[in-house]
C-alpha cells in the first residue's frame, strides 16, 4: 500500500522522511562515543551523552554529527542521505588543507550506531568515531 501524503513530499525533497514511517524515532538518546585513532591499541573512551534527537535533527543530518572536541564539529553536513535504514552523509571544511569526514549510520526505530570517518586535513591525521545510541524516551 501507498501512503501518497508521504510518497508525493518524499520526491520533492531528497532524503525527506515522513513522520509516521520515520526509521528512527525521535526523543531523548544516550549515546556512547568512543574515538579511535590508528596505531593506538585502544581507543579514547567511551565517553555518553545525552541528547535530544528531533525530527529536524533526523531531516538535516544534525542527529548523527561529531560529538567529541574536535574542530570539525563546527563544519557543515554536505551530501545527506537516508536510504532505507541507513545514513550516509560527508562533513566538508572550507579552504584549503581542512578536515573532512564521511559518516555512515544504521538506524532502528529506538537506537542507531555507526561511526564518522576524519582526516583532519593538512596535519596528516586521521581518526574514527563511533556512535551507539537507545532512545530513553521523550525529550525533556
Amino acid at each position: 500500500m501507498i501512503r501518497f501524503g508521504c510518497f508525493l513530499p518524499a520526491l520533492v525533497l531528497v532524503g525527506s522522511v515522513c513522520a509516521d514511517d520515520a526509521v528512527l524515532k525521535p526523543g531523548l538518546y544516550e549515546i556512547t562515543v568512543t574515538l579511535e585513532m590508528p596505531n593506538v591499541v585502544t581507543g579514547i573512551g567511551p565517553g555518553t551523552v545525552h541528547r535530544c534527537v528531533t525530527a529536524e535533527d533526523l531531516r538535516t543530518g544534525d542527529a548523527f554529527g561529531v560529538l567529541g572536541d574536535n574542530p570539525i564539529q563546527s563544519c557543515p553536513i554536505t551530501e545527506y542521505s537516508i536510504s532505507g535504514s541507513r545514513v550516509l552523509y560527508r562533513i566538508a571544511c572550507p579552504g584549503p588543507n581542512t578536515p573532512t569526514a564521511a559518516g555512515a549510520f544504521d538506524l532502528m526505530p529506538t537506537s542507531y550506531h555507526g561511526v564518522i570517518t576524519m582526516d583532519m586535513g593538512g596535519k596528516n591525521m586521521t581518526m574514527s568515531e563511533r556512535h551507539r545510541a537507545r532512545r530513553l524516551g521523550a525529550c525533556p
